[in-house]
């Protein structure tokens, strides 16, 4: 990561028009797993996928289509704005954009007028934009010169660089020998030469990337850069991919972890028995935890649909209750796997809260109370009424409560809501 960007800061820095970065490990060491991290962690550029093209003439255009699909009508609008802010008409850009370039120009250009719009669409995507288009058979996608050029304008005018990830490099050599990805890798020379604002990442076997690197030409391999090597799983990285891993799993149940496990539902012996099974492969380590994770969701999951019930049947109690008794308006949220209800009048507010059901794990309680105690400003209130059982976390709130059991509902409860 840290290699990709320095050549990031390089290239905006203008020290540098491009780059080719080889991306090497074993299989299942995360060379396609370092692409999404890319993509999620990278702000300053833009990440384009590109699977290895399956015909070494079609270099060009596979990479243009890659990235027209990445970046979909946002990026061709943005382009087009760009060109047409700047330069008023086409002639005026001709200067910058000469012969295929220009001829590029020519079809961004066409996007902003009416009559043209949906056949340069058509000719820059290559996809039918209705029965009017179908007819207009050749587009970009059908001439590597036009899709090199389109490239080369794309680059020029776009507001950040382009990181074009190239996964499984090793696969043309497998499937179609070392001619055909030596022709590649010519190809791509070619683009390091003439096109800029970019880094090419080449994602390859390790045990493959020496053969091909020693068969290419010298100017080839003066070319590229030392490669990233990504390494075996250590414990701690593991434990930080989990980390990492399992923020959203909390997000989805709602859970507020403050100082609690971070790796909750997995534990120190899942990471230790993670590692162990394998020996510090990414794969197969993720694949262990995956499966550990999976295993302890379903219980998790029952209970948690048995709480929901227990909810909404007392939440359809109490609202019984109070519209037997006293003329309150009142609003219910399900939140962090307990329930908050509100019931107002004219000179009167009333919180009651409900706690998550005992069944569930010690850490939805944790989680029900740091959410109330947050969110909750008692002189908001007349009020705050529980109902169910404090659990110790009864000592961390600010504020006091009055508490009723659920058999006192139809009975003590009912006779403290007539009160108001």
């Amino acid at each position: 990561m840290k290699q990709v960007i320095r050549f990031l800061e390089i290239i905006r820095k203008k020290k540098r028009k491009s780059a080719i970065l080889p991306i090497i490990a074993e299989a299942g060491y995360g060379k396609t797993h370092f692409y999404w991290v890319l993509r999620e962690t990278i702000s300053d550029a833009y990440v384009v996928y590109i699977p290895v093209p399956t015909n070494p003439n079609r270099v060009y255009s596979h990479f243009y289509f890659e990235t027209i699909r990445a970046g979909g009508a946002p990026l061709l609008e943005y382009v087009s704005d760009a060109l047409t802010q700047k330069y008023q008409k086409v002639e005026h850009a001709a200067v910058d954009f000469s012969g295929m370039g220009n001829i590029v120009v020519e079809g961004f250009f066409a996007l902003k007028d009416p009559k043209q719009s949906k056949e340069a669409l058509k000719w820059l995507t290559g996809f039918d934009i209705d029965e009017e288009t179908a007819h207009f058979k050749r587009t970009i996608m059908d001439d590597e010169e036009l899709a090199f050029a389109a490239l080369k304008v794309i680059l020029q005018v776009i507001d950040k660089p382009i990181i074009f990830f190239v996964d499984e490099l090793e696969s043309l050599f497998i499937a179609l020998g070392p001619e055909a990805e030596l022709q590649f890798l010519e190809t791509l020379k070619k683009m390091h030469n003439e096109a800029s604002n970019f880094i090419i990442c080449l994602a390859c076997l390790a045990t493959l990337w020496d053969k091909i690197l020693d068969l290419s030409s010298t100017a080839v391999q003066s070319r590229i850069e030392p490669p990233v090597v990504l390494k075996r799983f250590l414990k701690k990285d593991i434990r930080d991919y989990c980390t990492q891993m399992l923020q959203e799993f909390h997000q989805k149940f709602e859970i507020l972890l403050s100082n609690q496990n971070p790796l909750w539902p997995l534990g120190k012996a899942d990471i230790e028995s993670a590692y162990a099974y394998s020996h510090g492969n990414p794969r197969e380590a993720i694949k262990w935890l995956a499966g550990c994770i999976e295993e302890r969701k379903g219980p998790l999951l029952k209970d948690l649909e048995k709480n929901q019930k227990s909810l909404t049947r007392l939440g359809r109690q109490i609202k019984a209750l109070v519209a037997k008794t006293n003329d309150f308006g009142m609003g219910i949220l399900y939140k962090h796997n307990g329930a908050f209800i509100s019931l107002s009048a004219p000179e009167k507010r009333i919180l009651i809260t409900i706690p998550p059901l005992e069944i569930l794990d010690e850490i939805f309680h944790r989680s029900y109370w740091k959410s109330l105690k947050s969110t909750v400003k008692k002189e908001e209130y007349d009020e705050i009424v529980l109902i169910g059982s404090f659990p110790k976390q009864e000592e961390e709130l600010d504020f006091e409560v009055t508490q009723f059991t659920n058999d006192e509902l139809e009975t003590e409860f009912q006779e403290y809501i007539k009160h108001f």
